[in-house]
């Protein structure tokens, strides 16, 4: 069992059902990302469409697999070509014209975010698609809103993507109203998780939880650590979300390649320790959006990642845009199994502590894992209704699988990002705790999962079918 998850973008390279379908036998959750695509159902390539799409997959393969939808946020994009894409080559010359969205075939970039010109200056470092592409500001053309810039790192430059200018910080912060309309749309469609980008604070959490508490949504909040600014206040993100990403992209272009490796390692760390989703993402097999086959540094990255204990790993443009996208969940899959093999769990007198224990069972969990460690446990059972418990019992790296038991198909989807944490439907249609018992004894056996003689561990609440009532546990002797 593959216990740390993937999350695939959807993109172009997997709209076909059939490819879809084949992505989704080895994910655990799919992203759409909201800067690409429209609302436009006219449309061919819609955001509603798209999610429906995944919905019935997710039903024809039988497996809860999550939806994450990232939103624009305050990201300074560039506009769309009219080809989808222009060629930069070094030390040419091109323009930055800071006007309302448009198309062009021109040799000129229109961005729509004319607040940030006034902080450009001459000799500014443009940096595009997370820094590939770099433009030197060469003159200033304020009266037309205008940068001549001189290339000095070029190449492929495609439609929307980041505009950043190195060592400032241009972009606004908080929930824009553009955001706020689409978590509304969101909440209708049935999804997951919502990924807030550019968080600076837990205000820019909280602010996108208050719109979901006005529709009375249950929709989980994802925070994405893209600024060393957000960096200050990790702690307070962390209690304000369910899950925090660490985006390298665009922190990497602030901390610089050196910094990044140990950022990682402390964002995760602090993660899982405060009772968090943990996903790592940004450019992890990079390389197979062409080649069918990763590089020997992208499989140590991405153990690198897994053994630092993160929740997920996340694919981006390689199965959005990519040539080979079945190939490279497949991959990724293989090597997050492989990692997993040589991860060292918690020993059985090593303590791990959490900054706080706020319920009974947060403390079930925890007493669960800590039999579970010390008398060979070969599993534990979650019944569960909202996976509170399965969430905590995942927040410990080790080798010990944790199944939930849940009637909610919510529940089941949500779960899906837990590391460590594989769900299971069931109605619970008894009333007595000894014939949920023998429910779980048949499911578990009969798929081979367990055999004669096992011990396992089982959570529960008294009464059965009450959310966040779990109270007890149980050592059963198959």
């Amino acid at each position: 069992m593959r216990r740390t998850k993937i999350i695939s973008t959807f993109g172009p390279s997997i709209s076909d059902p059939k490819i879809l379908k084949e992505v989704c036998k080895f994910s655990d959750v799919i992203r759409i990302n909201l800067a690409h695509g429209t609302w436009d159902e006219s449309e061919e390539y819609n955001h509603k469409k798209n999610i429906h799409l995944i919905q019935e997959i997710s039903k024809d393969l039988n497996k809860p697999v999550g939806i994450q939808v990232d939103l624009r946020g305050n990201k300074i994009r560039i506009s769309d070509f009219k080809n989808h894409f222009i060629e930069l080559e070094n030390a040419s010359e091109i323009d930055v014209i800071f006007t309302e969205e448009q198309k062009t075939d021109n040799h000129e970039i229109f961005i729509d975010a004319d607040y940030c010109f006034s902080q450009i200056e001459v000799g500014d470092k443009i940096l595009l698609d997370d820094g590939l592409i770099q433009l030197i500001v060469n003159k200033i053309d304020s009266g037309n809103m205008k940068l001549n810039c001189i290339v000095e790192n070029g190449g492929l430059l495609k439609s929307n993507k980041g505009f950043e200018v190195e060592n400032k910080i241009i972009h606004r912060s908080g929930l824009g109203e553009e955001d706020k309309r689409d978590i509304k749309k969101l909440a209708e469609l049935n999804i997951d998780w919502i990924a807030l980008s550019f968080v600076n604070e837990a205000s820019d959490v909280t602010q996108a939880r208050e719109v979901l508490a006005q529709i009375g949504s249950p929709i989980n909040l994802i925070a994405k650590i893209e600024r060393l600014e957000a960096l200050k206040q990790l702690f307070w993100i962390i209690k304000a979300s369910d899950g925090v990403m660490v985006a390298r992209g665009d922190l990497a272009l602030e901390s610089g390649p050196g910094e990044l490796t140990g950022l990682q390692k402390d964002i995760i760390k602090q993660t899982v320790k405060g009772k968090r989703i943990a996903i790592t993402a940004t450019q992890m097999m990079e390389s197979m959006i062409s080649n069918p086959t990763p590089t020997r540094a992208e499989m140590t990255d991405v153990s690198n990642a897994v053994l630092d204990g993160t929740d997920a790993v996340m694919l981006s443009a390689e199965t959005a845009i990519g040539k080979y996208p079945i190939e490279t969940v497949e991959a990724m899959h293989e090597v997050c199994e492989g990692a997993e093999t040589y991860q060292e769990s918690i020993t059985k007198n090593e303590e791990y502590k959490f900054s706080e224990i706020n319920n009974i069972d947060e403390s079930i969990a925890i007493s669960s894992m800590s039999i579970a460690r010390n008398m060979g446990i070969k599993a534990i059972v979650a019944l569960t209704e909202s996976g509170s418990t399965a969430l905590m019992l995942s927040r410990y790296r080790t080798n010990i699988p944790i199944y939930a038991f849940t009637r909610n198909e919510d529940t089941q989807r949500r779960v899906s990002l837990y590391r460590g944490v594989i769900s299971y439907q069931y109605p619970f249609l008894v009333d007595s705790m000894a014939e949920v018992i023998e429910d779980v004894r048949k499911e578990l056996v009969g798929s081979s999962i367990l055999k004669t003689g096992d011990l396992i561990v089982i959570t529960s609440g008294s009464p059965l079918r009450v959310s966040g009532g779990t109270n007890s546990l149980r050592l059963i002797h198959i």
